[in-house]
């Protein structure tokens, strides 16, 4: 139920405000991180800053 929540918000945010949210490590959890991921990847939006923030993560 709480992840149906998740998704339904995750859907209706812009890219930018989704994006600030994941930069920002502003998400409850790693299930609303993957939604936010999942959302910006889908829309194909913020490709390059996904694919940094991943690699840059795998780094520490």
């Amino acid at each position: 139920m709480n992840k149906q929540n998740n998704d339904v918000n995750v859907k209706n945010l812009c890219s930018r405000k989704l994006w600030e949210l994941l930069k920002n490590a502003e998400w409850q959890d790693n299930s609303e991180r993957f939604a936010i991921e999942r959302e910006l990847s889908g829309r194909r939006h913020y490709i390059e800053e996904l694919e940094k923030l991943s690699a840059r993560e795998t780094m520490h």
